[in-house]
């Protein structure tokens, strides 16, 4: 990955994270990594507990940024929420998977999209 991709990344969920807690969502984790792989961001959003990918693009040239989340990251997502659930003792919370894409325009203006409740398992 590149050092401007990565930051581009980075600057995506700087954002979402900043917007969640405007919101009234309580942030939890940053790239909390365990062996099934990262989740991007895990936040308290009333009962739930979240599991958010954030894609970033600065253009739509390959697709939408939320487009990205195959079925592959999908089911690897639901590994790492088993991992956080066993690792915190929360073997009975409520757990929602969303994705949230940035796009940037060309005037340094983001489009927000939030898929509340994305995928569940299986999908």
């Amino acid at each position: 990955m590149t050092m401007q991709r990565k930051q581009l990344g980075t600057t995506g969920e700087d954002l979402v994270c900043t917007y969640l807690e405007s919101t009234g969502v309580e942030i939890l984790e940053r790239n909390w990594k365990c062996r099934s792989g990262e989740a991007d961001v895990i936040a308290r959003e009333q009962e739930d507990l979240v599991f958010i990918e954030v894609k970033t693009r600065t253009s739509e040239s390959a697709g939408f940024p939320e487009d990205a989340v195959t079925r592959q990251k999908r089911r690897r997502y639901e590994k790492i929420a088993v991992e956080y659930l066993f690792t915190h003792d929360l073997p009975s919370a409520r757990v929602r998977f969303d994705v949230m894409a940035l796009l940037f325009s060309g005037n340094g203006k983001a489009f927000l999209r939030h898929h509340r409740d994305a995928f569940g398992v299986g999908d």
